[in-house]
């Protein structure tokens, strides 16, 4: 972009001499002078200079089996990275494996098939799900952290990240309908800067589904004026509510009905650039037809200190009406620079849950 060099105005007013003649042959000269008028300048904030993005926008074809669970999850996930304008993500073998191993070992505990362990409970000396931490003492060991098991798998990374669910037998599409359905999980997979994924899926009766995702030397980047919302502009069929998730975004609910988080919308989010400030003036979703919007819950940095500082969340009180387009508006700040955007989508006619919207 080019940087506008500021512009000054200046008027300049001539002096205005007046002659007036007097009797009795003499005469006299008087000048009356007016003041010149000096406007001020005008000045031109510089336009800010846009940092270009460097996105994958095209990746090698995935090597799982076409009708595998695995090819059906990372295909919709990289959809829903393309409709928010995010880079692409290409499979890797090693995060493949990675995922394979921690999912072996979730699956031989989780009480959800009968075993001892509790996945959802939050461990407190890592601050996350029990789900992503591994007990040397048990079988099936390979590292604590995400990023200790993906480095016994052979991936060198900078950063790697894991995210968990459940199919519940109905496959990888309500996987990963399920988890955009949330606040956090979302938020996880909106990363901006992660290049690789590997998936393993489970042939237990839950389905359960272990996600990596990370980078080896180099992030992906989007440009400076970024801006990504989601569900994205003119998108149909949107479920009607929040899936529940561990931890839970909304403390003060505790009633959940198939997996439907009960006293929500469906999330709306909009994020800038990876590692920007965003600052929020107002954020509203307002039904056709309606001047009054929905009233909502605002997640933020500010509010939540699991909110990324470039992302924002509105969570409504209970759920959008069916077969209806609501419009969003949005207005604030990136790193102190005025931004706006105006989006809408429609959501589905009918769901039970996130999963059988129709």
């Amino acid at each position: 972009m080019k940087n506008i060099t500021p512009s000054v105005t200046l008027i300049s007013l001539s002096l205005a001499a007046i002659l007036t003649g007097c009797g009795g042959g003499g005469g006299s000269t008087s000048q009356a002078t007016t003041a010149p008028v000096v406007t001020p300048p005008v000045v031109t904030p510089p336009t800010p200079t846009v940092t270009p993005a460097d996105l994958q926008t095209t990746v090698p074809a995935l090597t799982y089996a076409a009708s595998s669970q695995e090819y059906a999850f990372v295909t919709a996930y990289n959809n829903f990275r393309a409709a928010m304008g995010l880079g692409l993500l290409a499979q890797s073998a090693a995060l493949d494996k990675a995922a394979a191993n921690h999912l072996a070992y979730v699956t031989t505990y989780s009480t959800v098939n009968g075993g001892p362990i509790d996945m959802s409970v939050i461990n407190t000396t890592y601050n996350a799900p029990t789900f992503h931490i591994e007990d040397a003492t048990k079988n099936g060991f390979t590292g604590v952290l995400v990023s200790d098991r993906a480095k016994f798998a052979g991936y060198v990374n900078t950063a790697v990240t894991e995210e968990g669910t459940f199919g519940a037998g109905v496959g990888a599409s309500a996987s990963i309908a399920g988890l955009l359905a949330t606040v956090y999980h979302r938020q996880g997979f909106m990363s901006q800067g992660i290049r690789d994924v590997g998936v393993a899926v489970g042939k237990d009766p839950a389905q359960t589904t272990v996600i990596n995702l990370g980078y080896g030397v180099k992030s992906q980047s989007n440009s400076s004026d970024y801006i990504g919302v989601y569900p994205a502009d003119k998108q149909m069929m949107v479920p009607l509510f929040a899936s529940s998730e561990a931890p839970n975004p909304y403390p003060e609910i505790t009633d959940v009905l198939n997996g439907t988080q009960l006293g929500t919308t469906y999330p709306v989010s909009l994020s800038i650039k990876e590692g920007m400030m965003l600052t929020v003036d107002t954020f509203t979703v307002t039904q056709t037809g309606q001047t009054e919007p929905v009233k909502v819950r605002l997640f933020t940095k500010s509010s939540d200190k699991s909110i990324d500082p470039w992302t924002a969340f509105v969570v409504g009180y209970g759920p959008f009406k069916s077969n209806t387009t609501y419009n969003v508006s949005f207005k604030g700040s990136a790193n102190g620079v005025a931004i706006s955007k105006t989006w809408s989508f429609t959501t589905a006619a009918s769901c039970l849950n996130v999963y059988t919207c129709k």
